[in-house]
């Protein structure tokens, strides 16, 4: 499968508006599912971006396999999950960053996150003449 960089953004920014509830006792992602697929987002794709999300550790999350499939019980965004997000979070800062990285075929989430760092640093010189 693909990991679709606008999916991260959503699941991301899904995650954050969970309550503090989640950080205590978790949510299985089978309960999330039907609140966060959607015409844009399948459940294979909302799927696997948790799973990726996962892997990379952007979540705190307990992934248990069985003979019949799997479970994903997600606790909270981590520090690395709070770093891409916030560099992502601004619309403005996201359609920028995906105009610079269109032409590209392959884009990581580390370039993005630092494509999108580098488009907010130029936002924030343009809007306040600080030398960053």
């Amino acid at each position: 499968m693909k990991l679709k960089h606008d999916c991260v953004r959503y699941v991301l920014l899904s995650l954050e508006a969970q309550g503090i509830g989640m950080f205590h006792c978790g949510v299985e992602l089978s309960q999330m599912l039907p609140e966060l697929v959607n015409d844009q987002y399948s459940e294979d794709d909302i799927t696997y971006t948790f799973l990726q999300l996962l892997d990379g550790k952007y979540i705190n999350a307990r992934y248990d396999k069985y003979a019949s499939g799997f479970s994903l019980m997600v606790f909270d965004i981590t520090w690395s999950g709070h770093e891409l997000l916030d560099s992502i979070r601004d619309d403005e800062v996201w359609n920028q960053t995906k105009k610079a990285t269109s032409t590209l075929k392959s884009v990581s989430i580390g370039v993005l996150k630092n494509v999108a760092t580098a488009v907010l640093t130029g936002i924030i010189k343009q809007n306040t003449g600080l030398p960053l």
